[in-house]
């Protein structure tokens, strides 16, 4: 899917994750079974890890939310990503999106609403199956983000 253009008013989902990784696929299945549902005004994006490359595309959106699979915390969990608040994302992967905030404000001089989605996975070893915990959880987290985009 092409990113370009004017998506002022869209909304982003991304799903992050190696779907090769069993647990860790979760984020793009949630992205997946988004984009299934043919939201007006809702865009998808799987990547494998977040990259700040991708930050100035991300800047075009009303809101993006982020999904991800997690190592800790709570089996799913839903949340703004607040300014300086200084919370270290659970996450398999380098770039927290509080840093991304951080940056967007401190270069672009933009405010990025940004949501992450975490979701807790049993399991990272390779192979292309979720487990039946995660994969409860990620059905409840696409009908979390629906609501979330239908009602914003």
């Amino acid at each position: 899917m092409s990113l370009n253009g004017d998506n002022s008013k869209d909304i982003l989902v991304i799903g992050i994750g190696n779907p090769l990784r069993s647990d860790d696929g979760v984020g793009p299945y949630v992205a997946d079974c988004i984009e299934a549902k043919g939201i007006k005004g809702v865009k998808v994006w799987i990547t494998q890890q977040l990259l700040l490359e991708n930050l100035e595309r991300m800047l075009g959106f009303s809101r993006v939310i982020l999904v991800d699979a997690s190592v800790d915390g709570p089996p799913l969990d839903f949340r703004p990503i607040e300014k300086n608040t200084g919370h270290v994302v659970s996450s398999s992967h380098h770039l927290s999106a509080e840093t991304f905030v951080s940056i967007a404000r401190s270069i672009y001089h933009k405010e990025m609403n940004l949501q992450l989605c975490s979701i807790r996975g049993n399991c990272f070893e390779v192979g292309d199956k979720i487990s039946p915990q995660v994969l409860a959880c990620a059905k409840e987290a696409v009908e979390l983000i629906c609501r979330e985009v239908i009602h914003a």
